[in-house]
């Protein structure tokens, strides 16, 4: 803790809090021990991995957007492969919030590039599904509407998770 992440052959976002960065490298199976923990420790009364249907929504609102902000991704406006020139070197997770251009209409940061999230299929439930493109991954890998299908135990620096929660009613 304190040490930031220095990516040397980067010319921007070159210095990263580490503590800041999506959770990632968990396999699906990981990331519902995690949830399942948030929802009985109270701390995410809840805690669940997002619908595709939700995740979705939240990425592309109620238009058919092909991004979060819009139609068009640029290098600046997301993680992929070309916001660092596609240099190995370079590519690996940013802060999140760090392209505020490719907020979602909701405000939602970084639902393309960083890290693809462990969603539940919306087409096969009970089985999950990848969304939102890495910070590998070119321009049309990190469009609303890729969806990959690798098993649940498949763990990967490229995959994380997002957290939905539903709240009881009252």
């Amino acid at each position: 803790m304190g040490e930031q992440i220095h990516y040397r052959s980067r010319r921007h976002h070159a210095f990263q809090d580490w503590l800041q960065f999506p959770v990632a490298g968990v396999a699906a199976e990981d990331a519902e021990a995690y949830l399942a923990w948030l929802r009985l420790s109270g701390r995410v009364p809840g805690a669940r991995l997002c619908s595709e249907a939700e995740w979705e929504r939240a990425a592309r609102g109620a238009d058919a957007r092909e991004f979060p902000h819009g139609g068009q991704l640029d290098p600046e406006d997301a993680d992929f492969d070309e916001t660092y020139d596609k240099n190995p070197e370079a590519m690996g997770p940013d802060e999140v919030g760090s392209h505020p251009a490719s907020r979602s209409p909701f405000g939602v940061e970084d639902l393309c590039g960083s890290v693809f999230e462990w969603t539940i299929s919306s087409l096969d439930p009970g089985n999950h599904v990848v969304r939102g493109g890495s910070y590998l991954y070119d321009r049309i890998t990190n469009q609303i509407s890729n969806r990959q299908t690798p098993v649940a135990t498949f763990r990967d620096a490229n995959i994380g998770l997002r957290v939905c929660a539903t709240f009881p009613v009252r």
